[in-house]
C-alpha cells in the first residue's frame, strides 16, 4: 500500500460516530424549520396587517418580494463565503441574525420598516442552505447522504406549513406581533444551545473515510 493510500484510508481523528452524524441532521432540522417558519409567519398575519395598517395587496407583495430579491441576490455570496469560513459559524450566526430580525418584525409599524426587516431577513437566511448542505455532506458518505438530506429537507415543508399556521394562531390569540417574538426568541435560544453541541467537521471528511469503510470485508450493501 502506498503512503498516500495509507493516509487516505485511515479514519480521520475528527470523524464522528454514526450516531452523532444523525444527531447533526436532527439539530439542523430544527434550524431549517425556523429558517422557513420565520419567513412564512408573515403570510399568516397578512389579514391583521391589512386591518391595522391598511396595507393593500400590492404593499404586502412588496414586503414579500423584498425578502426574495435579497435572498436570491445574496445566494452566490453565501456559497462563496461558505467555501471559505466555518460552516458552523455561518449556520448559527445566521440563525441568530435572522431570529433577531424576526423579533424586529414585531416592532414594525410602517411599510418601509416591514420592507427593511424582510430584506434583512432574506440576507440572513440565505447563508443557511449552502453551509448546511456542505456540513451534512462532510458528515455523511454517499451511503447515507441521500437519506440525511431528504430527512433534513422535510423540515422545509414542516416550517412552511406550521410557520404560517402558528403565525395566524398567535395573531388570533395574543396579537400578530407575538408570533414573531416567539419565533425569534426560539431561534436565538436554539442557536446558542447548538453552539455547544454542533461540531465543524473536516472538509471532505466523509470522502476520505468512506473508501476504507465501504471496502471492509463482511460489510453488507
Amino acid at each position: 500500500m502506498s503512503l498516500k493510500n495509507h493516509f487516505e484510508t485511515q479514519p480521520d481523528k475528527n470523524s464522528a460516530s454514526p450516531g452523532y452524524k444523525w444527531q447533526v441532521v436532527f439539530m439542523l432540522w430544527f434550524v431549517c424549520f425556523f429558517n422557513y417558519a420565520d419567513r412564512q409567519a408573515l403570510s399568516g398575519v397578512a389579514p391583521k396587517l391589512k386591518e391595522e395598517f391598511g396595507f393593500t395587496n400590492e404593499a404586502l407583495g412588496l414586503i414579500g418580494s423584498a425578502f426574495m430579491w435579497v435572498y436570491a441576490a445574496a445566494a452566490p455570496l453565501a456559497g462563496f463565503i461558505g467555501d471559505r469560513l466555518r460552516r458552523k459559524d455561518l449556520i448559527l450566526g445566521g440563525c441568530l441574525f435572522w431570529s433577531f430580525v424576526t423579533v424586529m418584525t414585531g416592532w414594525c409599524g410602517k411599510l418601509w420598516q416591514f420592507v427593511s426587516v424582510r430584506a434583512l431577513e432574506g440576507f440572513g437566511e440565505t447563508f443557511y442552505f449552502p453551509a448546511s448542505m456542505s456540513l451534512v455532506s462532510d458528515y455523511h458518505s454517499p451511503r447515507t447522504r441521500s437519506r440525511a438530506m431528504s430527512l433534513h429537507q422535510s423540515s422545509v415543508y414542516a416550517g412552511t406549513i406550521l410557520g404560517s399556521w402558528l403565525g395566524a394562531w398567535f395573531a388570533a390569540h395574543s396579537g400578530w406581533r407575538s408570533g414573531f417574538y416567539f419565533f425569534g426568541a426560539a431561534g436565538m435560544a436554539l442557536a446558542l444551545m447548538l453552539y455547544f453541541l454542533l461540531r465543524e467537521p473536516r472538509r471532505e471528511q466523509s470522502e476520505l473515510i468512506a473508501p476504507a469503510k465501504e471496502s471492509s470485508p463482511g460489510v453488507g450493501v
